[in-house]
């Protein structure tokens, strides 16, 4: 018997290389956010190193000068006078606002006629921007010309001379100019509410009370939530009404944050301590509002 043996090959064969395909897809989708990021992120930056300098915007040399800016802004009293008028005027329109506007929800929730030519002159106050809706107000309430003194006979009273109407006034514009934007907020909650915990609460002899406070309320919470994170973001910063009214006067009593920083920008240039006074506001608007947003989800969460 003649047996053969089976010799391997001198060369074994190796498996055909894959060339792996790189898909562009996922980068091209996430560009426009990438560089929505970066167009953010770098002027924030920049932003913060000023913070730490003498910058001035009418100079070219400046210099690394630590945390003497916010030394300084700690202890200036017009900083922290600024800061109190800041949350005052802050906690005043946001008191006013959700109330006028839960009250006018509640009124426009209702099935009766013309609420729905109430809800589109709801709007109007929206439509007109904050500066004009300041220089409007200023000229109605000017004190020998304005048609507010003369429905009220109120003689020549100058609204904007004395500090506590002129703190009104703001006011009174910043409620005007906001409360729609609540109303319809809250309107829109209203109206997804389910309606049988309310007729069964009806039909156990519940009264009124015991159905906002036990039923209402607590269903429309998270849009009481996406309410005041919108307009917390938005009263702290109040600039524009203030500027086209009062300039922050009369004697500094309506010069909030932002005017404090326009006038040392544009009047004194010294723009690095101007900055740093921007960031001390911007890390208390920060943290209330990632504090409301963390109550949002977790009342989303629960509702779920």
């Amino acid at each position: 018997m003649t047996t053969t043996s089976l010799t391997p090959t001198s060369a074994s064969t190796a498996p055909p290389t894959v060339r792996k395909r790189t898909d562009w897809l996922p980068l091209i989708l996430t560009a426009p956010a990438t560089l929505t990021m970066i167009g953010i992120m770098y002027p924030f930056a920049i932003a913060v190193y000023y913070s730490f300098t003498n910058y001035r915007i009418v100079s070219t040399s400046y210099k690394f000068v630590g945390l003497q800016n916010y030394i300084r802004l700690f202890s200036n009293a017009d900083f922290w006078e600024a800061m109190v008028n800041t949350m005052m005027f802050a906690v005043a329109a946001l008191v006013f606002e959700f109330t006028l506007g839960f009250l006018i929800a509640l009124l426009l929730n209702r099935s009766v006629p013309g609420v729905g030519l109430m809800r589109s002159l709801l709007l109007l106050p929206l439509m007109v921007p904050p500066v004009i809706s300041g220089m409007m107000w200023k000229t109605m309430l000017a004190s020998s010309s304005g048609p507010v003194n003369y429905i009220f006979g109120l003689g020549n009273y100058a609204w904007f001379a004395n500090p506590w109407s002129a703190r009104f006034v703001v006011i009174f514009i910043e409620v005007w100019s906001s409360t729609p934007f609540v109303a319809l907020v809250l309107l829109s909650g209203l109206q997804s509410l389910p309606k049988a915990p309310f007729e069964a609460a009806q039909v156990d002899g519940a009264n009124s009370w015991f159905i906002l406070n036990r039923l209402m309320l607590p269903m429309l919470k998270p849009f009481i939530l996406i309410v005041l994170l919108f307009r917390v973001v938005d009263v702290v910063k109040l600039f524009d009404i203030i500027f086209a009214t009062t300039s922050g006067g009369p004697m500094f009593t309506t010069t909030t944050i932002p005017i404090l920083v326009y006038k040392e920008v544009f009047k004194s240039y010294t723009l690095g301590s101007a900055i740093s006074k921007v960031l001390v506001l911007w890390v208390i608007n920060y943290a209330i509002s990632f504090w409301l947003a963390g109550r949002w989800r977790k009342t989303a969460a629960s509702i779920r």
